[in-house]
């Protein structure tokens, strides 16, 4: 979704515990009235197989998970290629990609959030912050500014 910032406002309205049924019942319809795709998908088909699962679970657990494809298949006993296959097959995307889009999806709830983008990128998996800004437009189109910014 495109999170304008209308969208992001509702949303944090929404997030009040003690918002009365009325006006919360209104701030819900608004938010369905202004949601819009956006030009970047970040929605990911996970794996399913036994095989792929483990490392599905451990990065969507934690995206700063730093683990290599080479540490993955030495785990789990197989090859680097068999992992590649799998997740070409199961997700239709490469490991890498798979990864750089499940940390860019929690990078965009932290930065909606009002996350530091210094703290962002570590807490995502990344070692500096300019390789995260770098991944994070490849994702998503934008910079992490320019996104908080919106």
């Amino acid at each position: 979704m495109e999170i304008t910032p209308l969208l992001r406002l509702l949303l944090e309205r929404l997030a009040v515990p003690d918002l009365p049924a009325g006006s919360r019942a209104v701030t819900e319809a608004m938010v369905l009235d202004v949601l819009a795709p956006s030009p970047h998908e970040l929605l990911l088909k996970m794996p399913t197989s036994d095989l792929l699962r483990p490392i599905a679970d451990a990065v969507r657990d934690d995206p700063g998970d730093r683990r290599t494809l080479a540490h993955w298949a030495s785990r789990l006993g197989v090859s680097a290629r068999t992992i590649t296959r799998a997740f070409n097959a199961e997700t239709g995307t490469s490991f890498a990609r798979w990864v750089a889009a499940v940390r860019a999806q929690h990078a965009v709830t932290l930065l909606t959030r009002g996350g530091d983008i210094d703290a962002v990128a570590e807490e995502v998996g990344y070692r500096s912050v300019s390789a995260f800004g770098a991944a994070f437009r490849r994702t998503t189109g934008l910079t992490p500014g320019a996104f908080r910014a919106r």
